[in-house]
Parts: structure tokens; sequence; C-alpha cells
């Protein structure tokens, strides 16, 4: 079974048809290097910290779900019913948040 990537360097970790967890890339590389790892269990590095919502939810729905549980990111999933690993459409992180925040910020006139 492959893991579900996208690009912002996220993957959803599949585990017996199941989501396991979320785990940012350069996050996770940087901790095992730091420790010393080559080799461990993927279900020893994951986070259970995510939250699930679905392609069609709105945006503002997905921010307030996501800072209301505390979450580092959304898995966004396709389909109804238990969100399996094949479901996943991508991730939502709180980056992808502040940076589009931040690039509608740049489109309103600043007077000068």
């Amino acid at each position: 079974m492959s893991p579900a990537w996208n690009r912002a360097a996220a993957l959803a970790a599949p585990s017996n048809n199941r989501i396991l967890g979320v785990l940012r890339i350069n996050t996770a590389l940087r901790h095992a290097s730091e420790e010393g790892r080559s080799s461990g269990a993927l279900r020893d590095i994951v986070s259970r910290n995510f939250t699930i919502v679905r392609e069609d939810n709105i945006v503002f729905d997905v921010i307030r779900r996501i800072w209301g549980k505390g979450a580092v990111m959304a898995l966004v999933v396709r389909g109804r019913g238990v969100p399996r690993p094949e479901n996943v459409a991508g991730v939502i992180t709180k980056e992808h948040v502040a940076d589009s925040v931040a690039s509608s910020i740049s489109m309103y006139p600043t007077g000068d």
C-alpha cells in the first residue's frame, strides 16, 4: 500500500487500510537525523494530531476545525464514510493557511 503524498511534503501514513497518522517529511527527517536513527517504525514517528475534512468543505470551516482541534494539519478526503488512505486527496497545514492569508493581504493597496 503506497502512502498518500502531496506537494507540501506531508504524508498520511496507512496501516491496515486505516490512516495511522500524518507526517511532515522535513520535520520527521530532521528529528530522525538528530536522534541518529536510520530506521524505525512509521507508527513511532507519525502524529495523530490531525483532523479530517471533506473536499467539499468550506475553507473557513476547515480553518476553524484545524484551530479548534489544535491540529497540525487537516487531511482532505474524498467521499463519505470512514476515510481510508486511498481517499486522501491532500493536506492543509497551518502554513498553507498562513501563506494564503499573507498573499491575500498583499492584494490590498498600502496607501503609499
